[in-house]
């Protein structure tokens, strides 16, 4: 029997129709939430809130809504103003355009009721490529044919072997330049997990008193890359950090409302070392590991460019522009960056526009 509740916090900007998909593969859950709680910062976010508001909540009400414009423009920013208003034990946190299996919610909650120690800080669901069936006929969604389905794994297989040249420090540099470390309980293994050093942004999990303790870094702008890193290894100091293999999750990473990769990749840059300014424990050794880091993107970034056939090299690009700028950064002081850093993010941002 599961006695502890969950939430779900969806940040969104300008992406209504696949955050209604989001929301329909909530309610499917065969362990419904208490709350859903979405913070938009969409212009026309009310078009949307009407839409939600007056169908699926009209439909689930023994579910909380709320669905709110957004202080300001941040998935950081946006996703502490979701989680002061929730009062679930877990929330999850995930993108809008990631759809949880029917059994996502409640094989995650088993975990979390069954460590009566509470040594999980967070759990992360596994990974699925492929979509949940849809079978409501107002969304319109088939599941792809098996040409498609073949070329998606086909696809994923490839991304996993780029990946298989990234070490988990090619993503992240933790504070303390070591992830701690965790073993499994005897009474948790039998739930196919195992201890990770970071989870996935668009797939997080939390208990609500860990992210009592450790807020999202509003200095981060926009779709704001390395919140979920730098909230992982905050975490991973309180508890252990999971990947559960059995509830499964899709993310879809649709690229509407997304910035472009060049700015997503020299934010990943400029943000890690904006986190690490305000919290690392040794910056000198810091900027030694960050440059050999820069090295290794170069030519991973330029493999991942061209699976995916962005024959401009727009990421690679991006590393290189990031090598070339990040001292402004790092000579700043602490106070000096929280003022200086968000009009930075904001003019690399506005060049998409042009």
């Amino acid at each position: 029997m599961i006695s502890l509740q969950w939430s779900v916090v969806i940040p969104t900007y300008q992406r209504e129709a696949i955050l209604l998909r989001c929301l329909y593969w909530i309610t499917q859950q065969t362990l419904l939430p208490k709350e859903i709680i979405v913070v938009d910062a969409s212009p026309h976010w009310r078009d949307t809130y009407t839409q939600v508001m007056t169908g699926l909540a009209r439909q689930f009400t023994n579910i909380q809504w709320y669905y709110i414009c957004a202080d300001r423009a941040s998935s950081a920013a946006q996703r502490n103003q979701g989680i002061a208003l929730n009062t679930a034990d877990i929330i999850f946190l995930i993108d809008d355009d990631s759809l949880m299996y029917p059994n996502c919610a409640k094989e995650v909650m088993q975990i979390y009721t069954a460590d009566i120690q509470q040594q999980i800080a967070g759990i992360m669901p596994f990974l699925n490529p492929l979509p949940p069936e849809i079978s409501v006929e107002r969304y319109q969604i088939k599941k792809p044919s098996l040409v498609k389905q073949y070329l998606l794994k086909l696809k994923t297989g490839l991304r996993h072997f780029a990946k298989t040249l990234i070490r988990d420090d090619d993503i992240f540099i933790p504070y303390d330049f070591s992830y701690p470390s965790y073993q499994v309980p005897e009474s948790l293994k039998q739930f196919d997990v195992y201890c990770v050093p970071m989870i996935h942004g668009a797939r997080m999990s939390y208990r609500r008193e860990i992210l009592a303790q450790i807020q999202f870094e509003e200095i981060l702008a926009r779709y704001a890359v390395n919140e979920d890193n730098d909230v992982c290894y905050r975490s991973s100091r309180l508890g252990m950090l999971l990947h559960a293999m059995r509830p499964q999750i899709c993310h879809l990473q649709v690229g509407g409302g997304r910035l472009s990769r060049f700015t997503v990749t020299a934010l990943w840059g400029f943000n890690q070392v904006a986190l690490h300014r305000l919290h690392s424990a040794d910056l000198t050794r810091f900027q030694h590991l960050f440059v050999k880091l820069l090295r290794r993107r170069l030519f991973t970034q330029a493999i991942k460019d061209i699976l995916d056939q962005r024959w401009t090299l727009p990421a690679m690009r991006g590393i290189w522009f990031v090598w070339q700028h990040y001292q402004e950064i790092i000579t700043k002081t602490p106070e000096e960056l929280r003022h200086w850093y968000p009009k930075f993010q904001q003019d690399l941002i506005n060049r998409d526009k042009h």
